[in-house]
C-alpha cells in the first residue's frame, strides 16, 4: 500500500507542476518555434518536456537553479532540437504569435504583438528580463534570483529595456499605420 501512496503523491506533484508551468513552457516553445508550428506541435513539445523531466528527475540539481528555470531551459533546448530536425521550421523568429495562446491571453492582442516584436529586437539577457517582468509579471527581485544576477543590474536592464522597447514599438506602430519616418 505504501508504494501505491507514493505513486499517487508523485502523480499529484506532476499535476501541480503541469498546472504551474504549462503556460510558461508553452510561451517559451512558441517563441522559438514561431508561427510555423501548429498549436498541437507546441502542446506536444511541452508534454514531452514534462515527460522527460518526470523520467529523468535526477538530472535536475536545485543548487544550480530553480525548477522553473530548469524546465524553461529544457523547453528551449527541446524546441531548438525540433527546429533542427524539421528544416521547414528553421527560420529566424521575427514575432511572437499571440493568436496561438489561450483565449484568456488575447486581451489587447495587437499591442502585445507589437510589444513582442519590439522585445525580440533587444539583446539578451535584457530580453529575458523584460519578458519575465512584463509577460510573467515577476518582480525584479525574483527575476534577479532566477537569473543569478544582481538586483541593481536587473533594474538597470529593465529601465534600458523599457526605453528600447518603447522606441521600437513607436517605430512599429508608425510602420503599421502606413507612416514612415
Amino acid at each position: 500500500m505504501l508504494k501505491e501512496e507514493m505513486a499517487a503523491t508523485k502523480e499529484v506533484e506532476l499535476a501541480a507542476l503541469i498546472q504551474e508551468y504549462s503556460k510558461l513552457l508553452y510561451a517559451v516553445a512558441l517563441s522559438i518555434l514561431g508561427r510555423h508550428a501548429s498549436k498541437e506541435d507546441v502542446e506536444e513539445l511541452v508534454s514531452d518536456v514534462f515527460l522527460r523531466y518526470w523520467q529523468n528527475q535526477s538530472n535536475y540539481n536545485p543548487k544550480k537553479g530553480s525548477l522553473k528555470n530548469y524546465l524553461a531551459l529544457l523547453t528551449k533546448s527541446m524546441s531548438l532540437n525540433k527546429l533542427k530536425q524539421n528544416k521547414r521550421l528553421f527560420e529566424k523568429i521575427t514575432d511572437f504569435p499571440l493568436e496561438d495562446l489561450p483565449e484568456a491571453e488575447k486581451e489587447n492582442a495587437d499591442i502585445w504583438d507589437i510589444f513582442f516584436e519590439a522585445l525580440l529586437l533587444i539583446d539578451e539577457p535584457t530580453k529575458e528580463i523584460c519578458l519575465q517582468r512584463f509577460f510573467y509579471e515577476l518582480k525584479p527581485k525574483v527575476i534577479a534570483e532566477n537569473m543569478g544576477m544582481d538586483l541593481k543590474e536587473v533594474k538597470n536592464r529593465l529601465y534600458q529595456g523599457k526605453k528600447k522597447i518603447r522606441k521600437e514599438m513607436e517605430f512599429l506602430l508608425l510602420a503599421q499605420g502606413g507612416l514612415h519616418k
